[in-house]
């Protein structure tokens, strides 16, 4: 991993929560400034587009997805036209934008480039009625605008090539409820809890899958116990070494055995490993999953080793499962019950305690766009914001090899 830059690109201060649509696919990533400093939305909006594009570039920050970036009203009215070009980008104007003849024409402007539009947090109200019709997107925001209303207006809303994103959904039940109510589009981490159902089992692909975790990661195996597990299973045997001689792992030289590798790498990374594709063989879960499960495993590593407190290896499994309870439809506390992890990993997952609870609570709200806990010890928090940014990259690239 390349080290942070001595003055950190702003850039680094950008958040990506994932906007699915209803396969619960990716449909586009929504950047958001995460700047402390900056107070003023026209420097953020200019921060989050120009860094972006510019400096990191798209593929890095978004991959082959859309990219929904917040303009305000001098974005829309007043500066010269976006360096940039309209494919995969969707505009969105704030909610606190005022509606004028100024801003309908900056609309009506951007449309003739051929930008995608889309209106922020919207509640139902007649003041936004004159731009509705140059939006492309409405993003309807579930909480705010309650559920009695949307019931009741969502049906004037629809419209030709209009499409309606729910932000800020939380569960999927809720996620469920709106899809049936006609939303094309999603916004919230309902994706990355359980679904969890009174009196239901455990499907079976997930129970193998929690075995096989429990066996790989009882405190008590041995190197040739592990070897035996690995290779037992052909397929799991093959993605281990694929993985491990993949370009996302940057070998020197190639490992042709899974005895070969535990030697080579140690049997806590091996270890770590064989969980994560494990977890990449369970079914129906949206591929974001995992790709939030592997960007906190990488950012919970790397923040390790930057701090030189506690074993990045250690890390590496308290990030990856943290999203255990979402994988496999359990609540955290049962799954914990199940596998035996050391006292230390299972406190971080259960209540953010210890050392590498405080860890993965750091890179929780990195990616939810949130304060971080204080006081913030090493590393600093623009080297934590750049290591986010450089492992949500590992993460989408090593993600590739499991697909």
């Amino acid at each position: 991993m390349s080290q942070p830059h001595p003055t950190i690109p702003a850039a680094t201060r950008v958040a990506r929560p994932a906007n699915f649509d209803s396969a619960l696919q990716v449909y586009g990533y929504e950047l958001l400034y995460r700047g402390p400093r900056e107070r003023d939305g026209e420097r953020a909006s200019s921060v989050t587009l120009l860094d972006a594009f510019l400096d990191l570039g798209m593929e890095r920050v978004v991959g082959r997805h859309r990219a929904f970036i917040n303009l305000t009203r001098r974005f829309v009215t007043e500066l010269p036209p976006l360096p940039l070009q309209p494919d995969r980008l969707v505009l969105e104007i704030l909610e606190d934008i005022p509606v004028d003849g100024a801003l309908l024409d900056g609309l009506a402007a951007l449309r003739a480039r051929g930008f995608q539009l889309a209106l922020d947090d919207y509640q139902f109200e007649p003041r936004w009625d004159p731009v509705l019709p140059w939006v492309d997107i409405v993003k309807v925001d579930v909480i705010g605008a309650g559920w009695e209303a949307i019931e009741r207006h969502l049906p004037s809303l629809h419209a030709p090539g209009r499409r309606l994103l729910a932000e800020k959904v939380e569960h999927y039940e809720d996620f469920r409820r709106l899809q049936d109510l006609g939303f094309d589009y999603f916004q919230g981490y309902f994706f990355a809890r359980p679904q969890l159902l009174s009196g239901r089992r455990l499907q079976e692909n997930h129970a193998v899958v929690l075995r096989l975790l429990a066996r790989i990661n009882d405190p008590a195996i041995v190197m040739g116990e592990l070897e035996s597990l690995i290779t037992q299973d052909p397929g799991l045997s093959y993605k281990v070494l694929r993985f491990i001689n993949s370009a996302a792992v940057g070998l020197p030289r190639q490992v042709e055995s899974i005895r070969q590798a535990i030697i080579y790498m140690g049997l806590e990374r091996i270890r770590g490993w064989a969980s994560l594709l494990a977890l990449s063989g369970v079914e129906k879960k949206p591929q974001e999953v995992m790709v939030l499960g592997l960007t906190r495993a990488y950012s919970c590593e790397a923040l390790t080793r930057l701090s030189g407190q506690g074993l990045p290896d250690t890390a590496y499994t308290v990030g990856l499962f943290s999203v255990l309870d979402a994988m496999l439809d359990l609540p955290m506390p049962d799954i914990l019950a199940q596998l035996p992890l050391p006292p230390e990993v299972a406190a971080a997952l259960a209540d953010r305690s210890g050392l590498y609870g405080t860890t993965l609570a750091r890179v929780l709200a990195l990616e939810r766009n949130e304060p971080q806990p204080t006081p913030i010890s090493p590393p600093s928090e623009a080297q934590a914001a750049q290591t986010y940014l450089e492992c949500i990259e590992r993460a989408d690239q090593a993600l590739m090899l499991l697909r």
